[in-house]
């Protein structure tokens, strides 16, 4: 495996979601039927000068770093998204920095993973062509003719790396992409692949905005310093003049509290150590530097608010993931992110801007959405089972709600973060069995499973229909879209590893031969390199007309690949 991903082309992602939705009525493996077309009147609203349908998507992680991620998100419903962050450390360095597997979602939510594993330059480049690419589906769909979503960049941790000319230019080419090589490099796509398009025409390129951002998030390391956390946000403010929201960390909330909550609902084994609360920024400290950031941005014409919460640092008692920590989010993270939002709230008498993120899923987003916090964002829900799809659900609750967004509703949060130290829907349901691993490279499941396509925030795992196999659905593994986060791992109903298992497309023979795992890459003409079942590397060259008794297993699915899927190879 070469435990990176690749971004995808801007034609070459064009001609898959086009071939995709015009010949298996689905795109990035979310079927037509659950794309997301609802409207309402009273969730839409000015955010920061833009138009934004609905004030929900998907939080700065794993499904914001690819434009493929984006994407499927819009699909489904998301129109507020907040990238992954970028950092002056990137690329391979930081590649090499985060241990693989990265995510475990099974139950809570944990991870070892931080900013983009892109370079800076890809980071831009993938954000702008997402940006480019929901407006263009927005028409093709019918799920919009204009610009409904909001991109909000997320960019850390120090003031000198934010000021470096490496991050300075993507805020820069964020805020105004028109003169970038990349934002030029779509248009003219668009123009030349402008005949595979049905709704989509010529005129309405003129519609697609090169203004991808106006509004950042200000990621903050655990035990950042507070005047450090000042600069930092008020450089964005007065010199980048960015709609700013300063991430806070759920450590705000106390030790001793923040055990409690833990305790009463049952996460005996997550481990918190004082330590990381002593260390890190304290609440009297935070509203002395909003505070003075409301001003900066009072006097700039722009708005500034709390991004709540960022994950809680425990300690890794677990051992599927490597290191002595990790970062938890999930279901337990939102009775504490809440209770942070109330002391805010408390503080500053509703007049602050709260963006929430913390185990937002259907059981709590309207009750949080009505008390005027907004946008809401949310992560681990999308690592969960149905994956995207749940952003559908999500919107649901809350699509005809009302709500005015001028002031919080102290009252309300006040309640709402007193009900959530006791809901049932957040105390721990344990972490289930361990599965033995029997998952084979074929057949499977019976059934419509799947969960490893739904799950993958990269989309790198497809269902393929196959009426050869005892099993009519196997699964083919893309390569250039993993980064061996694990999550497909953790839901596997066979306990097994299907980014190792199954069947593998490669698109350069460097990356097959780095890789053990059986697999095909096209090499030259109609002939592709094959490894098998038993480990045997060897050239083949399919025969359609050959009797399958006569091929092997990995023969026969790669040349469905070829019939039913020509425009991934």
């Amino acid at each position: 495996m070469t435990k990176s991903m690749k971004p995808i082309p801007f034609e070459r992602f064009i001609d898959i979601c086009i071939n995709d939705y015009y010949s298996k009525n689905k795109i990035m493996e979310i079927d037509k039927s659950d794309f997301f077309k609802g409207d309402s009147e009273n969730v839409c609203m000015k955010f920061n000068g833009e138009f934004l349908r609905f004030p929900i998507g998907p939080a700065a992680g794993p499904q914001t770093q690819l434009c493929q991620n984006l994407l499927t998100a819009y699909l489904t419903g998301a129109r507020f998204f907040e990238v992954k962050t970028v950092q002056v450390v990137d690329g391979k360095e930081m590649q090499e920095m985060i241990s693989k597997p990265c995510i475990e979602a099974k139950n809570i939510g944990f991870n070892v993973e931080w900013s983009t594993e892109l370079t800076v330059e890809e980071a831009k480049e993938e954000y702008i062509k997402a940006s480019v690419l929901m407006q263009v589906f927005a028409i093709e769909l019918g799920l919009s003719d204009i610009k409904d979503f909001v991109i909000n960049i997320s960019v850390g941790y120090s003031l000198k790396g934010i000021k470096s000319k490496k991050i300075s230019n993507f805020i820069d080419d964020l805020k105004d992409a028109s003169n970038t090589e990349i934002y030029k490099e779509c248009i003219e796509l668009l123009k030349k692949n402008i005949h595979k398009f049905k709704r989509f025409k010529l005129q309405d390129i003129e519609k697609i905005t090169p203004h991808i951002t106006n509004t950042v998030t200000l990621s903050t390391m655990h035990g950042a310093k507070p005047e450090e956390i000042f600069e930092i946000a008020a450089y964005l403010i007065t010199d980048k003049k960015l709609n700013t929201y300063v991430k806070f960390n759920p450590t705000l909330l106390g030790y001793d509290n923040v055990r409690k909550i833990l305790y009463n609902l049952k996460y005996h084994d997550v481990v918190v150590k004082i330590e990381d609360f002593k260390n890190d920024l304290q609440f009297d400290k935070a509203v002395e530097i909003i505070t003075r950031l409301q001003k900066l941005g009072r006097e700039n014409n722009l708005n500034v608010g709390i991004k709540l919460t960022n994950t809680l640092p425990v300690y890794n008692s677990r051992g599927y993931l490597s290191g002595e920590n990790m970062y938890m989010s999930g279901k337990p993270l939102y009775p504490i992110a809440i209770n942070v939002a109330k002391i805010f709230a408390e503080k500053f008498d509703g007049n602050i801007n709260i963006s929430f993120s913390a185990g937002i899923d259907i059981n709590n987003v309207a009750k949080v959405f009505k008390t005027g916090i907004s946008p809401i964002t949310f992560s681990t829900i999308l690592l969960k089972p149905r994956g995207f799809i749940n952003i559908k659900d999500i919107i649901n609750e809350i699509n005809g709600k009302t709500v005015s967004c001028s002031k919080l509703d102290v009252e309300a949060i006040k309640e709402l973060a007193k009900a959530a130290k006791t809901d049932c829907n957040y105390k721990n349901r344990g972490e289930g069995r361990l599965l033995e691993d029997t998952l084979s490279i074929f057949n499977c499941f019976k059934i419509k499973c799947a969960l490893c396509v739904d799950v993958c925030p990269n989309r790198a795992n497809l269902k393929v229909y196959d009426e050869h196999f005892e099993s009519a659905y196997q699964i083919l593994h893309i390569e250039d879209r993993c980064n061996e986060c694990g999550n497909c791992h953790t839901f596997c109903t066979r306990g097994g590893y299907p980014y190792f298992k199954k069947p593998t497309l490669y698109s350069t023979l460097s990356d097959f031969e780095k890789s053990r795992k059986s697999g095909f890459v096209k090499i030259e003409g109609n002939k592709f390199r094959v490894r098998d079942e038993a480990n045997d590397v060897y050239d083949y060259e399919p025969d359609f007309d050959k009797p399958n008794e006569e091929k092997e297993k990995i023969q026969i699915f790669l040349e469905t690949i070829i019939r039913e899927y020509p425009y991934l190879i």
